[in-house]
């Protein structure tokens, strides 16, 4: 199977003919013979610049950078390049004339001026494709080189989500063991309610993207096991405005925001705890707010920030290019705004 490097090669050996080909079409003002002949001729001696182009890329160059010397080797290629440009190209002609039987490859005598003639007409051939072999080359190491980044942010990205889906579950266990432990008859329904929510994670947040629906879905069931565990002791209003609620959204971006009210702020209030959730999706811009209460005196500060709320700042990062996170300590309540505008997707 030819490998990709020798196919772009050959393709640029082929635009170089192409171009010499038009020219000489140009040139015979369409006489068929003098074209024939004018392509004949040409073909045989960049022939000879095409084989040394090979030879230079895919021979010389890789097996120079395993070598030791390298300056000892690069001297001895220039000489040798050198050496076929003039006396090469030369002997190359004068097989050409008696092959094909065209005397016009005899014109260029040995001798310097000759020679020298010979070399920078290849070389015109060698720095056309060393050129064309450079632009490509660069262009395919920024397309892996891009690559190389997509697949790191994905395998990031994943392994985030697999931290995001073990956090959630431990919160979420320990709400039913809570209710357990009360003898609550919502334990087994809560338990299957569970079950629904981690079929959920475990096959449908494996892609970029999930329905608003469908994760707006699984807020509300953290919601209900919230509301089991405390019973009339705290305040749960979650509103929702969506104008689609086909909208697509990063799965399991939300939930570890929700969690937070719960886990360091409510679980800490002794009187009239509250959590109050309004999201809004529309218009390609989604914002969520959550307010809950807290202990006046806990102040909390950015270093202590917990697994969920770092892996949402860095999924940001890598999702979109305009959103913003923002966390308020505002005494005895905490407030927080996620702001995402949708359109922004980094991948687009």
């Amino acid at each position: 199977m030819m490998s990709k490097q020798l196919s772009a090669s050959l393709w640029i050996l082929a635009s170089y003919f192409t171009i010499w080909y038009i020219a000489m079409a140009f040139e015979c003002n369409g006489e068929w013979s003098c074209f024939l002949t004018a392509i004949t001729i040409f073909s045989w001696a960049v022939g000879f610049v095409s084989l040394l182009n090979l030879f230079l890329f895919h021979v010389a160059l890789p097996r120079l950078r395993r070598k030791t010397k390298k300056w000892l080797w690069i001297g001895l290629l220039t000489l040798g390049m050198f050496f076929m440009l003039t006396v090469g190209f030369a002997v190359w002609c004068k097989l050409g004339a008696y092959l094909l039987g065209k005397e016009v490859l005899n014109d260029m005598p040995f001798t310097f001026k000759g020679l020298l003639t010979r070399f920078f007409f290849q070389a015109v051939g060698i720095i056309y494709f060393t050129l064309l072999k450079l632009l490509v080359e660069s262009y395919e190491l920024r397309i892996k080189n891009q690559r190389l980044i997509i697949e790191k942010q994905n395998s990031e990205l994943s392994f985030l989500k697999s931290q995001i889906n073990p956090h959630f579950l431990f919160n979420t266990l320990n709400n039913i063991y809570s209710l357990a432990r009360d003898k609550s008859d919502q334990a087994p329904h809560n338990v299957l309610r569970l079950s629904e929510m981690l079929r959920y994670m475990l096959y449908e947040t494996n892609g970029s993207w999930v329905a608003a629906d469908k994760e707006i879905k699984i807020i509300e069931d953290y919601l209900e096991l919230e509301r089991m565990r405390y019973d009339t002791s705290l305040d749960i209003q979650f509103s929702v405005q969506l104008d689609n609620q086909q909208q697509l959204i990063p799965p399991l971006l939300m939930i570890p925001l929700v969690e937070n009210a719960f886990k360091h702020g409510v679980s800490e209030t002794l009187h009239q705890a509250f959590v109050h959730i309004a999201l809004s999706i529309e218009a390609q811009s989604l914002t969520l707010e959550i307010e809950n209460s807290k202990d006046e005196y806990e102040v909390p500060s950015p270093a202590s920030e917990g697994i969920g709320i770092k892996n949402i700042r860095r999924q940001l990062e890598l999702l979109f290019h305009q959103h913003q996170l923002t966390l308020i300590n505002r005494g005895q309540t905490f407030f927080t705004r996620l702001s995402i505008d949708l359109n922004s997707y980094a991948k687009n």
